[in-house]
C-alpha cells in the first residue's frame, strides 16, 4: 500500500510537470544552486556558534608590556641627557597606556622604536650606533629589552659655507660666531643651530633674503668625522635707500624720521631694523610697527622703484604702523584711617600735535587734600631722549600739622643718561598761604630742583628684581621777608629680590633719608620740613605723626628724617597674595638725624589681588612701641599698586 501510494503521488507529480511549459525546467538548475547556498550559510553559521566565548575574549585581550633600555656606552649615555632623548622618542613608552591587542602590533611598535633610536643617536653624533631588541612573550607583562651600543661620537673636521652665486662670503660669518669649532660633536642641534645664525649674520650683513639651497654632509666611518658644506641662496645684496611710512593716522611723519636718526645708502642691517622698530613702540603711539615686505606693493605717493646697481639692489625700507587710542580717562581711589578717603580723576591726550606731546589733567578730591594739576610733556625735545615737562598745580591741604593753600608752576627738562639713569633740573615759583601752631604767613619762592632716578626694575606698580635709587636737591629762595633760604635734600632707594620660581616669594626693602640746611625747623614753612607716618612712609601710625609732637600731640616736623622698611611678598594663587611687613624711622629738630630719639616702629600684614593693571592691596598694621594717648591700636589701608 505505501508503495502504491508513493507511486500514485509521483504519477500526479509527473502530470503536473507534463503540464509545465517547457522553458520552466531551465529555472531548475538555479534553484538547486540557491538551495545549496542556503545549506552553506546555514553551516558557517553554526561552526561560529561553535567558538566558546572564552576564545573569543582571549583574542582581543591588550598586551601589556615594560621596557628596559640599556647603553653599551662608557662615555655615561645611561645616565646622561640622550637617555632621556630615547626615553622620551619611544612609541612604546609614549603608548604604553594603550597597549596593542596583538603580539604583531607590539613588535611593530618595538621596530617603530628601533628607527626612532637610530635617529636620536644620530642627531647626537652616534652614526655607528648597534640597536638589538628581545620580546620575551612568556613574561607576564611581556618583557621588551633593548641593547643599545652607541658606537663613537662623531666629531666636525670641516664645515664650509658658500654662495650659489660663486660671490665671497662676508667676513663676518665666522665660525667662531655660529657656534660651530672644529673637533666639537657633530650634533644635528649644533648644526641647526649653526644654519639660523647664518642667516641671521646675512641680514645684518645686506642679504635679507637669504636661504638655503643644500647642504651636503660627508660621514666618514673610517675616521669617525663629518664634513658639511652648506650652499646658500644669498639672494640679492641690499643698500638701504629712503624711509618710508604707511598706515599713519595723527602722529606726524617728520617726527619719526627725526626719531630714526636715518642713514640712507648703507647695507641692509635686521639690527638697525629691529632697534627702530623698538625705539617707535617705546613712544607709546603705536599697537604695532612692522617692516613691510619688498615684494608688497607700496603706496602710489610714496612709490619707489628698487633700482640695482653692478649687483646691488638699492630700496626704500617701508615700515606700517597701527597707532593706538591717544586719549582716555582714568578713576582711582583710596582710603586709610588716618588719611581719610581719597578720589584721582584724571584726563590724558598723549599725542596732542602729532610729535606725542602729553597734556594731562589731575584732579584729587581726599579727605586732607584737595588738588588740581595741569602739565604738558614734550618728549625728544632738542634731542632724544630729553623731555621738556611743566606744570601748573592748585593745592589745599588740612592736616594735623597744618593748613595750606598754594599755587605752584614749575618747568624743566630731564635727559636719559645711561641706560637706566634720568638726571633732570627745573624752575619752580610757589605762591602759599599757610596756617600751623604760630599763625598764617603768606610765602613766596623760586626754587631750582635737581634730581637723578636710576631704576632697573621690571614693573612700575609690581617689581620683583632690580633696584631704584633717587636723589632730590632743591635750593629754595625766599622772594618775600616771610620766606627764609633753605636747601632741602631727599636719597631713597629700594631693592627687589625674587626667591623662589614664579616669583612666589619676593624680598623687598627699601629706605630714605632727608636732610635741610637752612633756618630753624621752626622758620622754614611748615609744609617743607619733613614729616613720617602713614601710608608711603611707616604704617601703623596716623599721616605725620611720627617725630616732633608739639603740647597738643600734633605734628611739627623737623629738619631731618629718616625710615626704613621690608616686605615679603607671598603668592598663594595666581590671584591672591599675603605681605608681612615691618617699618621704622623718625624725624629729628637736627639738620642731619642724630639718633636723640628711638624709632617707631609699626608691623602688619596685607593682602595682595593681583589684576592686569597691578595688585590691589589692603594693609593691617600696628605700632609696635606704641605711645599712649597718641597712637591707635592699628591702622589700615587700600590702594593701587605695592607700597613701594
Amino acid at each position: 500500500m505505501t508503495c502504491l501510494g508513493w507511486n500514485r503521488s509521483l504519477l500526479r507529480s509527473a502530470q503536473v510537470f507534463r503540464h509545465l511549459p517547457f522553458s520552466a525546467f531551465r529555472l531548475i538548475p538555479a534553484l538547486i544552486v540557491a538551495a545549496g547556498m542556503l545549506v552553506l550559510v546555514s553551516v558557517q553559521a553554526q561552526s561560529q556558534q561553535v567558538v566558546s566565548p572564552e576564545q573569543t575574549q582571549t583574542d582581543r585581550a591588550a598586551i601589556e608590556y615594560k621596557v628596559v633600555i640599556s647603553s653599551l656606552s662608557e662615555d655615561g649615555l645611561s645616565g646622561g641627557d640622550v637617555m632621556d632623548l630615547l626615553t622620551k622618542s619611544s612609541r612604546l613608552e609614549q603608548l604604553k597606556d594603550k597597549p596593542p591587542s596583538s603580539i604583531a602590533g607590539l613588535k611593530r611598535r618595538v621596530r617603530e622604536d628601533s628607527d626612532n633610536f637610530n635617529k636620536v643617536l644620530r642627531s647626537e653624533g652616534y652614526y655607528d650606533n648597534k640597536i638589538t631588541f628581545d620580546i620575551d612573550e612568556i613574561t607576564n607583562p611581556v618583557k621588551i629589552t633593548f641593547q643599545i651600543d652607541p658606537g663613537p661620537k662623531f666629531k666636525i673636521s670641516k664645515f664650509d659655507i658658500r654662495f650659489l652665486s660663486d660671490r665671497l662670503v662676508p667676513e663676518a660669518l665666522k665660525l667662531s660666531d655660529i657656534g660651530i669649532t672644529f673637533g666639537m660633536v657633530a650634533r644635528s642641534e649644533d648644526i641647526v643651530n649653526a644654519q639660523n645664525q647664518v642667516m641671521v649674520i646675512l641680514a645684518d650683513h645686506g642679504y635679507p633674503d637669504a636661504k638655503i639651497a643644500d647642504q651636503e654632509t660627508i660621514v666618514d666611518f673610517a675616521t669617525q668625522q663629518m664634513e658639511t658644506t652648506l650652499i646658500l641662496n644669498e639672494g640679492p645684496r641690499l643698500v638701504m635707500s629712503n624711509l618710508l611710512f604707511e598706515g599713519l593716522q595723527t602722529v606726524d611723519a617728520n617726527y619719526l624720521s627725526q626719531l630714526a636718526e636715518w642713514k640712507a645708502g648703507v647695507l641692509y642691517n635686521a639690527r638697525v631694523i629691529d632697534e627702530l622698530r623698538r625705539t617707535y613702540l617705546r613712544t607709546g603711539l603705536f599697537d604695532s610697527v612692522h617692516l613691510k615686505p619688498r615684494n608688497e606693493s607700496v603706496d602710489s605717493a610714496s612709490a619707489q622703484i628698487e633700482t640695482e646697481i653692478g649687483g646691488v639692489v638699492v630700496a626704500p625700507i617701508i615700515l606700517s604702523f597701527v597707532e593706538r587710542e591717544h586719549k582716555s580717562i582714568g578713576l582711582g581711589g583710596s582710603f586709610s584711617t588716618s588719611e581719610g578717603a581719597g578720589t584721582q580723576l584724571f584726563w590724558e591726550n598723549r599725542n596732542t600735535f602729532g610729535e606725542g606731546e602729553k597734556l594731562r589733567a589731575d584732579l584729587t578730591v581726599a579727605q586732607i587734600r584737595q588738588q588740581f594739576k595741569f602739565g604738558f610733556v614734550k618728549p625728544n625735545y632738542l634731542r632724544l631722549d630729553q623731555k621738556f615737562h611743566s606744570d601748573i598745580n592748585l593745592r589745599r591741604e588740612n592736616t594735623e600739622a597744618y593748613d595750606e593753600q598754594s599755587v605752584i608752576a614749575t618747568a624743566g627738562i630731564e635727559r636719559k643718561w645711561r641706560g637706566n639713569w634720568v638726571v633732570g633740573a627745573g624752575l619752580s615759583f610757589e605762591l602759599s598761604e599757610i596756617e600751623d601752631e604760630d599763625g598764617t604767613e603768606n610765602y613766596s619762592f623760586a626754587s631750582l630742583p635737581l634730581t637723578a632716578r636710576y631704576d632697573s626694575t621690571n614693573d612700575l606698580l609690581d617689581p620683583t628684581t632690580g633696584f631704584r635709587f633717587g636723589t632730590t636737591a632743591t635750593p629754595y629762595y625766599g622772594l618775600n621777608a616771610a620766606s627764609p633760604d633753605f636747601l632741602r635734600a631727599e636719597i631713597d632707594g629700594s631693592t627687589y629680590y625674587s626667591v623662589l620660581d614664579n616669583n612666589r616669594l619676593v624680598l623687598a626693602a627699601r629706605g630714605k633719608i632727608g636732610m635741610m640746611a637752612g633756618d630753624s625747623a621752626r622758620e622754614i614753612p611748615a609744609t617743607k620740613r619733613f614729616y613720617a607716618g602713614g601710608g608711603g612712609s611707616i604704617r601703623g601710625y596716623e599721616h605725620q605723626t611720627v617725630g616732633p609732637l608739639n603740647s597738643s600731640d600734633d605734628p611739627v616736623g623737623g629738619r631731618s628724617l629718616i625710615e626704613v622698611g621690608v616686605e615679603a611678598r607671598i603668592k598663594i594663587t595666581e590671584e591672591i597674595g599675603l605681605v608681612p611687613f615691618i617699618e621704622g624711622g623718625n624725624v629729628y629738630d637736627s639738620m642731619v638725624p642724630n639718633f636723640s630719639e628711638n624709632f617707631q616702629w609699626g608691623a602688619g600684614l596685607g593682602l595682595r589681588y593681583y589684576t592686569a593693571i597691578g595688585p590691589i592691596r589692603l594693609d593691617v598694621a600696628v605700632p609696635i612701641n606704641r605711645r599712649d594717648d597718641v597712637d591707635d591700636a592699628f591702622q589700615f589701608y587700600i590702594s593701587i599698586g605695592q607700597a613701594f
